[in-house]
């Protein structure tokens, strides 16, 4: 493995504490939502999360003698979207696992954040899923006064039932008052975040629109649920951590393709592989898995669009 010059980890320290910046600050409303829907219990599991990245990544210093960089900001982020995605009754040693899990398997043996070619958080979650999956989709803590009580709208997908939409039903779900992870559920605020990428880093979006259009369009040709195909996608698009995956994870720095077809192409691959895997798999949440594949994936179609560009430029060129 190739080890970064002094310099070339205070440039990439720098880049990824302006980066990481953008995406704390986006994390700021899931945040604020969560202790609004949960109080000090979502404190608490969103400071394990944190504590357990930045732990890992101070003992990995240490043990690779070097000097901990306090301006690297993705330890944070790490851990508090790793919470975000989790029950606000989990445990509090699964966040720490799960945010050990990425810094210590998945960041720090790859040089960084930047140099990862896995997205941390999302293969940070994907272990607590499969070793905790009973904890992981608990949704009971806290659920009386939810839309479907302790019920999630992906468990209920995956039984193939559907609620009927009317005005009251919908509001409650745009706004997250359905039992879920405590901060990926209001899809309105989701969509808020994506203010600040799109006036930062507006190319990363194409990766979410791939994402999002290949989602709706499986969704509405092949249902899970005996319901119209406008509400077949509004669930879907609604339930889970899908949308917080994609505005968070799919721009990722590291793992996100340079071109922007290939920017689409990923996020549509993403989108298939997120989508196919809910429909025949045995997890309620599959996006973070779907994010890994993808991320594998991407040498794959960076490297088949290339070819198909220069492939035309010969054509055109020889007219």
């Amino acid at each position: 493995m190739k080890t970064l010059s002094d310099k070339e980890m205070k440039q990439s320290t720098v880049k990824a504490s302006k980066l990481y910046g953008d995406y704390l600050l986006m994390l700021l409303a899931p945040v604020i939502f969560a202790v609004y829907q949960y109080g000090a219990r979502a404190l608490a599991v969103i400071a394990s999360g944190v504590a357990g990245a930045v732990v890992t990544d101070i003992l990995f210093c240490v043990l690779l003698k070097k000097n901990f960089l306090l301006k690297d900001l993705s330890n944070i982020f790490i851990g508090a979207s790793i919470a975000l995605m989790m029950p606000a009754g989990i445990p509090l040693y699964v966040p720490v696992a799960a945010a050990v899990f990425a810094v210590g398997v998945v960041k720090v043996p790859f040089g960084g954040s930047l140099r990862a070619p896995f997205v941390p958080a999302a293969a940070g979650f994907a272990f607590a899923s499969v070793c905790f999956k009973e904890l992981v989709f608990d949704y009971s803590y806290n659920s009386a006064d939810k839309l479907l009580g302790e019920r999630s709208l992906g468990s209920l997908l995956a039984q193939g039932n559907a609620v009927h939409l009317d005005a009251i039903n919908t509001f409650d779900i745009l706004s997250g008052n359905v039992a879920g992870p405590m901060g990926t559920g209001c899809a309105l605020l989701m969509i808020a975040c994506c203010v600040i990428p799109l006036i930062r880093r507006k190319g990363s979006l194409f990766s979410v629109a791939g994402f999002i259009a290949v989602c709706a369009v499986y969704a509405a040709l092949f249902p899970r649920v005996n319901a119209p195909v406008f509400a077949s996608v509004f669930f879907e698009l609604s339930s889970g951590s899908l949308l917080f995956a994609a505005v968070f994870f799919l721009t990722d720095y590291a793992t996100m393709p340079q071109s922007v077809a290939a920017k689409i192409a990923g996020g549509a691959v993403c989108g298939f592989f997120c989508m196919m895997m809910r429909t025949v798999g045995t997890y309620e949440e599959t996006v973070c898995f779907a994010i890994l594949l993808s991320n594998g994936f991407a040498p794959v179609i960076n490297s088949v669009l290339k070819r198909a560009t220069k492939a035309v430029s010969r054509k055109e060129a020889a007219k």
